[in-house]
């Protein structure tokens, strides 16, 4: 972003309603002439006008044909250009109204820069053509770059309406000249042209249909060469992906994805599509991996085009940016936010939406998993630190980040589990139809939903997008007390309900369970802690001593320092085992005691409650053991869910970091996930499970924790085997390479020999290796494979530029990974060290 950190909004007496854009592009000089008419409002009578304008050079301007005394620009913290007239200038307007309508005319030039924002140029290659390479430009003007390819009023609330014309080199083929509206008209123009003194070279002249209303940021210009596919949706809309030349199928899946992503939100929001076509184009470079252009969305190659390499994670990765994006054209584009400092309304709730989206249109994928894992998780790893910051804020610099996306996010999630879908439904349509083609706030959207549900949305919501981190809440079970102090003690029980601030290894608590956590873990035997045999009578007594020392309270370290911003309004989903329907609690202040019917009197013969129902809460939950043994006992039996089964390990292993549980406890329970069959709970899990191989290694106990590593990943590899069966599920493909890069890291001696195996005939040609276990076969031939697999791995990357073929980003980057995992790097071979070496360093991988 070139947002300035002293910014200062433009003078609000101008309002722009419309830009007529036309430019004319030189692709020999990288440079591009420009001509804008705007027209415009006046409601204070003034002889200057303040536009934002970076980079460029105007030449001249005029308002009413009125040429302009004097244009200045301002500092490169104020971005601005400042034209000044003769006279006011309200005097030469249209009156309507207490305004004034006039034309301001601007004549400029600017350069295709390459530093992929604003209009900025790039280089296409083609597939099968090693050295085919032309020139394309495009823009990015997301957040404030529209200032770089026109002066204009660049903020998102000042919205009007475009016209855009571009001029091109003719060329055959003929360039694609895309906007975000459908091509209106497109004819040959005379040599000379754009005002240029010497003939130029034969040139055309596409122009674009009028955009409704929108914001700047959503203007979008893309040149160049691709191939297209395309189709027509049910209501109408043309839709189309672009794709390098070579890779028209790459773009199929996408457009499917878009096809239905479009149905779906169209009958979400209650809505049609606005616009007469949407294009999704795969560019070849791109600040971010894609951005939602109203009806011109661009992308990064990877985040688009899947071709017969792709594994089955990278597919899940395109649909779930596809849906993301087309999202965005009306929660942001239809509707935008007021001001960058509400992003995360924009893109939370497209964080958030994407999933519903792909989940109904692609069932098997199990997106929400994947989102907790993906977003949830990460949104809570970030916001237990002194360092984080609010979901909303003041500071502009801060808000392109995880805390706005992903806790923003879960937020949203959160909120729709305890409203339920009708309610939350209602008031997202109303909020959309209410604002269409205008600016909304946060409180709108609250407003909009707590109508349509009766809760107290705004006052729930405050807390958690207006103030940092997340709560911690302790859960036990206590007896109900009787009605009259009188009477006997009642056999019922209640849930006791305790909040404070989650913060990740604060306080002594976390010191003191280190210490006790490597003591422990130094006097364990390796072979009988570690690789799951029986358990023996010392190990028992070790395990008990752990026991009877329990971790010190972290809540006596919290409650020190707790405060009224330490609390927040919690909405729960509690699962009761006998019951088929979460219960919703709303936990308003530091405890809550909530009496449980009398069919739980006792967490007896296979009962069991949970906290976090499907893991839609964003908090952390800190069990009794008494509640804890009855989860682990179900989770044994098979009665949690997914996403609980997710949640029940993920909360373990940050109340580790929190000092409230010793890590040969989480260990114990880890082993109930043996029989684990969903690749996001082992992706989750396997990562929580780094952090205790670091200790493990510091004390001497690597080959335990390998040991301990097989043991646990084994059983399931073993179950799906080496190779796709014909029926099996999406999950298994991703979960066989995931279990096959850590049984390759530990050592397993059965899955190694096996692995270099196949390597040896993919990397010959002899038989190709499935795309989902690429990336743990290339892993496992690097750390296993020697100096020899370091030449076969670098040749697999050369390999296609030497026949003019075609490497995709997602197989190279799994080539690069494995060779920067290789320990014999340096003494390998003598042609890493002499040639390939600079060749090597100089590849960057797409990201």
């Amino acid at each position: 972003s070139t947002m300035p950190k002293d910014f200062k909004h433009l003078p609000s007496h101008t309002c722009p309603v419309h830009y007529d854009l036309h430019l004319c592009l030189d692709f020999i000089e990288f440079t591009y002439s420009g001509c804008v008419q705007i027209s415009i409002e006046i409601n204070e009578d003034t002889d200057e006008l303040v536009l934002n304008s970076v980079d460029l050079d105007v030449l001249s301007a005029s308002f009413n044909n009125i040429p302009t005394q004097s244009i200045t620009y301002g500092n490169k913290s104020e971005q601005t250009v400042r034209l000044k007239f003769p006279c006011k200038l309200m005097g030469t307007c249209t009156s309507l109204s207490q305004k004034g309508t006039g034309c301001l005319c601007l004549n400029y030039r600017g350069q295709l820069s390459d530093r992929l924002r604003g209009f900025y140029r790039s280089v296409q290659r083609c597939r099968g053509a090693a050295t085919s390479e032309t020139p394309c430009a495009l823009t990015m003007l997301c957040p404030t770059e529209a200032r770089r390819l026109l002066p204009c009023w660049d903020e998102p609330q000042l919205k009007a309406t475009f016209q855009v014309a571009v001029e091109i080199p003719s060329t055959c083929p003929r360039l694609t000249a895309l906007s975000n509206m459908p091509e209106e008209e497109r004819r040959d123009l005379p040599s000379q042209s754009c005002s240029q003194s010497e003939p130029m070279p034969a040139r055309e002249l596409v122009r674009f249909a009028k955009t409704p209303q929108m914001s700047t940021y959503l203007l979008a210009i893309v040149i160049g060469r691709f191939d297209c596919i395309e189709t027509v949706c049910q209501d109408g809309v043309a839709l189309r992906v672009f794709s390098p030349i070579g890779r028209q199928s790459d773009g199929r899946f996408a457009l499917e994805v878009a096809r239905r992503s479009l149905q779906f939100y169209s009958e979400l929001f209650g809505i049609p599509y606005p616009l007469p076509k949407l294009d999704l184009v795969a560019v070849p470079e791109l600040a971010v991996g894609a951005m939602e252009n109203w009806g011109l969305i661009t992308y990064r190659e990877a985040m688009l085009l899947v071709d017969e390499n792709s594994s089955k994670f990278s597919m899940e990765t395109v649909a779930l940016v596809v849906g993301h994006e087309v999202a965005h054209q009306w929660f942001g584009n239809l509707v935008t936010m007021q001001w960058w400092t509400q992003l995360w309304l924009n893109e939370g709730f497209a964080s958030w939406v994407e999933y519903l989206c792909i989940d109904h249109c692609y069932p098997e994928f199990d997106v929400w998993t994947r989102f907790i894992r993906n977003d949830f998780s990460k949104a809570l790893e970030l916001d237990c630190l002194d360092n984080s910051h609010p979901i909303e804020i003041d500071e502009i610099d801060e808000m392109f980040d995880a805390i706005s996306y992903s806790k923003g996010a879960a937020v949203i999630r959160m909120l729709h589990a305890w409203l339920g879908e009708p309610a939350f439904r209602r008031g997202l349509q109303q909020y959309l139809r209410r604002h269409s083609y205008g600016n909304a706030s946060t409180a709108d959207l609250w407003l909009a939903l707590s109508e349509a549900s009766g809760q107290p949305v705004q006052q729930v919501m405050h807390d958690w997008i207006r103030r940092k981190g997340f709560p911690v809440i302790s859960a036990s079970l206590e007896p109900l007390p009787p009605p009259d102090s009188s009477q006997e003690a009642s056999t019922r029980l209640q849930l006791r309900l305790r909040q404070s601030r989650f913060r990740s290894g604060q306080g002594p608590a976390v010191a003191t369970a280190s210490v006790g956590v490597q003591t422990e873990l130094e006097k364990l035997d390796e072979t009988e802690q570690l690789d799951g045999t029986a358990v023996s009578g010392e190990r028992q007594a070790k395990m008990a001593r752990i026991s009877q020392n329990p971790v010190p309270d972290g809540n006596k370290f919290v409650s020190q320092h707790r405060s009224c911003s330490d609390l927040w309004r919690v909405p729960l989903l509690v699962q009761l085992s006998n019951e088929p329907e979460p219960r919703r609690l709303l936990l308003e202040s530091a405890e809550l005691a909530y009496p449980l019917p009398p069919s739980l009197s006792q967490l007896t013969d296979g009962h069991w409650l949970k906290l976090n129902w499907q893991c839609v809460g964003v908090f952390r939950v800190d069990y009794s053991d008494q509640m804890l043994d009855a989860l682990v006992s179900a989770l044994k039996r098979g009665k949690l869910g997914r996403r609980d089964r997710f949640n029940l390990q993920s909360d373990l292993f940050a109340l580790v970091a929190y000092g409230k549980l010793v890590t040969i406890r989480v260990l114990e329970i880890v082993k109930a996930y043996r029989s684990e069959q969903y690749f996001t709970v082992w992706s989750d899990l396997l990562a929580n499970l780094s952090s205790v191989q670091v200790l493990a290694e510091q004390l001497g106990l690597t080959a335990a924790w390998h040991a301990f590593l097989s043991y646990l990943c084994w059983p399931a590899f073993q179950r799906l085997g080496w190779d796709f069966k014909p029926g099996e599920s999406h999950d298994a493909g991703l979960l066989r390479g995931l279990l096959l890069t850590y049984l390759g890291q530990a050592g397993h001696a059965e899955v190694v020999a096996e692995a270099l195996a196949r390597f040896d005939r993919h990397a010959s040609g002899q038989c190709r290796l499935e795309p989902d276990i690429r990336a743990g076969v290339y892993a496992t031939a690097a750390r296993h494979g020697g100096a020899a697999a370091f030449d076969r791995l670098l040749a697999l990357l050369d390999s296609p530029a030497r026949g003019n073929g075609f490497i995709s980003s997602e197989e190279e980057l799994r080539i690069l990974r494995a060779l920067g995992i290789l320990r014999i790097l340096i003494r390998s071979s003598e042609s890493w060290s002499c040639q390939s070496a600079p060749e090597f360093a100089s590849r960057t991988p797409h990201r």
